[in-house]
């Protein structure tokens, strides 16, 4: 019987979705998901999604691409993704809608989009195989700084997986189940496989697991001047990564997407307001003050 209420809602939520132009507040349609596929538009680009319920796929399907689900994050990573012309990494696919919004901003580029979680890789790939996006390789492997086979924790939120973390962290429940995961090193995966091809872009989501992977690959990021986009869960994480990046002139942006806003720490982490959101752009400061780079941060803090 609560599946049924459960299929119902989410045939109520897609009904209302399609007739009437007003959205739905998430405090409703978090209640409202179904399991099937739909499309959202970016600029002319149609793209085809899978919902299983999930978070993710709800709050787009509701909200559109630049809404709920980390909208000003995704709308930045879209507007540099045009510009990019070498390597773009994934780094914590999950169902991969960072690969396709990039793959739909630059048919050119070359994606590959990192994912271990066993469900969620296989999402990606059937993401990836209803758009037809040949420029994205789904790869099963985490990125971590060695390489082998690694403990992951499964990150379960209700009854759904959500996603691993390699890091027994203080938020990892002690009854969470695990599993071990093929692992290549950032900095091996780079020399073995795209020796000679620029880094260009590096989107980093890995459940408090980007600092060591950073580490790891910090001399390539210097050499390529990589531009990355991270998450960064925790306020007391955010100055280790600043101190690694400080040290080869990158700065930093936050994005909170709650709010709609970008804010430039630059070099520093003195008076941070407290509230930051999660993801952070870190760029080169050449980059940074160009001029392209100064009108796009003007224009997203102006809207």
């Amino acid at each position: 019987m609560k599946e049924v209420v459960r299929d119902l809602l989410g045939v109520i939520g897609r009904v209302i979705n399609f007739l009437f132009p007003f959205r739905l507040p998430q405090r409703i349609y978090r209640h409202m998901g179904f399991k099937g596929t739909f499309v959202f538009k970016i600029e002319k680009n149609k793209l085809r999604f899978i919902n299983v319920r999930d978070v993710i796929a709800n709050d787009i399907f509701y909200s559109g691409i630049f809404g709920n689900f980390e909208g000003e994050t995704l709308r930045l990573w879209y507007e540099i993704s045009k510009e990019v012309n070498g390597l773009v990494l994934d780094i914590g696919a999950h169902s991969g809608i960072y690969s396709l919004v990039a793959a739909s901003a630059n048919k050119q580029s070359s994606i590959v989009a990192f994912e271990p979680h066993p469900n969620n890789f296989d999402l990606l790939c059937r993401n990836i195989q209803i758009n037809e996006l040949s420029n994205i390789t789904p790869d099963n492997r985490a990125i971590s700084n060695k390489t082998g086979k690694v403990v992951f924790y499964n990150e379960s939120r209700g009854n759904q997986p959500y996603g691993l973390t390699l890091i027994n962290h203080r938020y990892v429940d002690p009854e969470s189940s695990s599993i071990s995961c093929a692992t290549i090193s950032f900095k091996e995966y780079l020399e073995s496989n795209h020796k000679e091809q620029i880094l260009s872009l590096v989107k980093l989501d890995i459940e408090r697991a980007e600092l060591i992977v950073l580490r790891d690959g910090i001399e390539r990021i210097q050499k390529d001047q990589t531009i990355i986009f991270c998450e960064i869960l925790d306020r007391e994480s955010i100055f280790p990564i600043h101190s690694l990046f400080n040290k080869i002139d990158y700065v930093f942006i936050n994005v909170n997407d709650k709010k709609k806003r970008l804010i430039y720490s630059g070099t520093s982490t003195e008076d941070l307001p407290e509230d930051l959101g999660p993801n952070w752009v870190i760029l080169p400061k050449q980059i940074m003050e160009s001029k392209n780079m100064k009108d796009l941060f003007l224009k997203f803090n102006s809207n």
